[in-house]
């Protein structure tokens, strides 16, 4: 599957109104963004292959609930809100948790091997770095860095307040950062 790489527009909820009558303004929402959806559900399940399946439910259920979107938030959040759940429960129905193993099989555009080799040490070492973090930490760095949420859009999707998500990120962050730097001293 290739993902497209277009920047979604910071404000979709005319387009997505379209969407609602005319499948071909549907097809410009996935262009924008499938690209962070897929991003988001790959670091939460691990595998390409899975991935890709994943990213193609959520967009199946999103064009089937479309109706329901109301325009509260982006739609990148309102869609991040219905990867979110395809996720969980993809986990539900197979009882497995997989987030960010196997993250050394993510797919490389034209890297070298070289810079491949070295991505994939990197990741091996965030992957690792990431098990330490609580699963709201895990959360709002998988949002906000992976997902390129906003804080208000993770806000909403977590069920806290934007100071909340703010102070939270930061604390990940920087547990992220302290990990990385014990890995990194006892090499």
């Amino acid at each position: 599957m290739t993902v497209p790489t277009t920047n979604a527009a910071p404000d979709d909820a005319p387009l997505a109104l379209i969407a609602q009558t005319e499948s071909s303004a549907f097809g410009e929402l996935y262009v924008r963004h499938a690209a962070r959806v897929y991003r988001y559900i790959y670091v939460r399940v691990g595998g390409a292959a899975l991935a890709e399946d994943l990213t193609a439910e959520t967009f199946l259920a999103a064009y089937t609930s479309l109706n329901a979107y109301d325009e509260q938030g982006r739609f990148a959040g309102w869609l991040l809100g219905i990867a979110r759940n395809v996720v969980a429960d993809h986990f539900r129905a197979h009882k497995a948790d997989l987030p960010l193993d196997a993250l050394s099989e993510q797919p490389r555009d034209s890297a070298s091997p070289e810079e491949a080799a070295s991505l994939n040490l990197e990741l091996e070492r965030l992957r690792h770095a990431m098990r330490d973090l609580t699963d709201e930490q895990a959360e709002v760095i998988r949002l906000r860095m992976f997902a390129e949420l906003d804080t208000s859009e993770t806000a909403r999707l977590m069920g806290k307040s934007e100071a909340a998500v703010k102070m939270l990120l930061h604390r990940a962050l920087r547990a992220l950062r302290q990990q990385m730097q014990r890995q990194e001293e006892t090499r």
